[in-house]
C-alpha cells in the first residue's frame, strides 16, 4: 500500500466520530479504508447473532442491488464467517480468510460462484469492531485475485486504526443501542410534507409517502392511472416525461395549483427498485426548508452530507464549503465522494445539477440560503 503521512490517518480516524448518531455513520471511513488497501468494495457488516442474520447498512463500491442479494439469499453460505458467531475474533482484531480458506478452495464454494466471482472478488479482510453475546460489527474489505492477499504492512495498518475503530463501535452501540435501518427511509420520506412519488424501470409507481397520499386523496392537483401517475386536468402534460424539469399543475378552473418535477434515480439505497421520482409540491402546502430533509430521504444522505451539497449548490467551492462547516477540505473531499456514489453523481457539476432541480420543485432558489 502506499505511504501515509500521519495528518492522512487522523483525519481518517476523525470521520468516525462526525457522525456517530446518525444512520450512514461509518460510510465516509469505510470509503477511506478502501482506497488506503486499494480495495474496490467494502461494507459494514451487522450480525445478529441469535438468528444469524447478516446486514449491510453501509457499503461501497457496489449497488443496493448486491447489497440486497448478500442479505437476502448469499450470507448463509458465507464460507468466511465464523461458524459460532459469539466466539469469534475479538473487538481490535484484523482477520484475513486466506489463511484459513485459501483462494483454490474458496473457488469451489457457492458463494464464490454465485456472488464474489461477478464482482471479480477473490480476496477480503475484516476490522472488527464490537462483539457481544447479541451483535457483531467489522468491516469487510474485497479485492481481487490481482491485487492479491492483503499483505502483513495492510495488516499492520489496519492493526493500528483498531483501536479508533473499536472505540467508535462501542460508542455507536451506546448511542444506538437497538438500531434497526429498514424502516429509516420510509419514515424520512413520511417526514416530507413534499409528496414523492417513485417509479419503477417501467414507468409504474411503485410507492409513494404520506404527503402524495393525501394529494391522492383530495385529487385535485395528480392522480394514479393503471399505474401511472398523470396530472388530474388538463394542460400539464406528462409528470415525468422530462427528466429535470418542473411541470405546472393546474386546478380545473385553470389556476396554478402547484409544480411537479421529476428526478432519475441511481437504483441503490434504500428506495429498493425505484428508479425515478416526481416531487409534486402544493402551493397550499407550508414550506419549511426541505432541501436537506429530501436529499436525506431520497438518497440517504446524513444531516452533514446533505449540508455538503446544499453548500456547494449555492456557488461556494470546496475550501469554503469545508471552513464554514468546520472541517478541513480533505476531510469536505472524503465525504463529497460518499455523496456522489449515494447521490449517483459522477462529479460536482452532476451533484449540483440534482441539488438545484430539488430547489425547483420545493419553491427555493440558490439565493434562499
Amino acid at each position: 500500500m502506499k505511504e501515509r503521512s500521519m495528518d492522512a490517518d487522523l483525519k481518517l480516524i476523525g470521520t468516525l466520530f462526525e457522525e456517530l448518531a446518525e444512520p450512514d455513520w461509518a460510510s465516509a471511513f469505510l470509503t477511506g479504508v478502501c482506497e488506503a488497501t486499494q480495495s474496490p468494495a467494502g461494507a459494514l457488516l451487522q450480525v445478529d447473532v441469535a438468528s444469524r442474520r447478516q446486514t449491510l447498512p453501509a457499503y461501497v463500491g457496489q449497488g443496493r442491488e448486491m447489497a440486497v442479494a448478500f442479505e437476502r439469499k448469499h450470507a448463509e453460505g458465507n464460507p468466511w464467517r465464523p461458524t459460532d458467531e459469539a466466539s469469534g475474533p475479538p473487538a481490535g482484531s484484523v482477520v484475513v480468510p486466506d489463511d484459513a480458506l485459501p483462494l483454490s478452495a474458496l473457488r469451489r464454494t457457492a458463494f464464490w460462484s454465485d456472488f464474489l466471482r461477478p464482482m471479480q472478488i477473490d480476496h477480503g479482510c475484516g476490522l472488527i469492531g464490537f462483539r457481544s453475546p447479541e451483535k457483531v460489527v467489522s468491516l469487510t474489505l474485497l479485492r481481487s485475485a490481482r491485487r492479491g492477499v492483503y499483505d502483513a504492512e495492510e495488516r499492520a495498518w489496519l492493526g493500528r486504526l483498531a483501536p479508533h475503530w473499536v472505540n467508535a463501535c462501542r460508542l455507536r452501540n451506546r448511542l444506538v443501542p437497538n438500531e434497526r435501518n429498514e424502516s429509516d427511509a420510509t419514515r424520512a420520506l413520511d417526514a416530507l410534507s413534499t409528496a414523492a412519488f417513485f417509479f419503477d424501470e417501467r414507468g409504474r409507481c411503485a410507492r409513494w409517502n404520506a404527503a402524495a397520499d393525501s394529494l391522492l386523496i383530495e385529487g385535485d392537483l395528480v392522480r394514479l392511472r393503471g399505474g401511472h401517475l398523470v396530472a388530474a386536468h388538463p394542460g400539464s402534460g406528462a409528470l415525468f416525461a422530462s427528466t429535470g424539469a418542473t411541470t405546472v399543475l393546474r386546478r380545473r378552473d385553470g389556476s396554478v395549483g402547484g409544480h411537479a418535477a421529476a428526478h432519475r434515480l441511481p437504483g441503490h439505497g434504500a428506495l429498493g427498485r425505484a428508479r425515478a421520482v416526481v416531487f409534486v409540491d402544493s402551493l397550499t402546502a407550508m414550506r419549511p426548508p426541505l432541501l436537506r430533509q429530501a436529499l436525506t430521504a431520497l438518497h440517504g444522505l446524513t444531516p452533514r452530507e446533505a449540508e455538503l451539497a446544499e453548500r456547494l449548490a449555492t456557488g461556494s467551492d470546496l475550501a469554503e464549503t469545508a471552513a464554514a462547516m468546520g472541517v478541513s477540505t480533505e476531510g469536505a473531499r472524503t465525504r463529497l465522494k460518499v455523496v456522489f456514489g449515494k447521490a449517483g453523481a459522477r462529479n460536482q457539476a452532476a451533484l449540483v445539477a440534482l441539488v438545484r432541480s430539488l430547489y425547483a420543485v420545493l419553491g427555493q432558489n440558490t439565493s434562499d440560503t
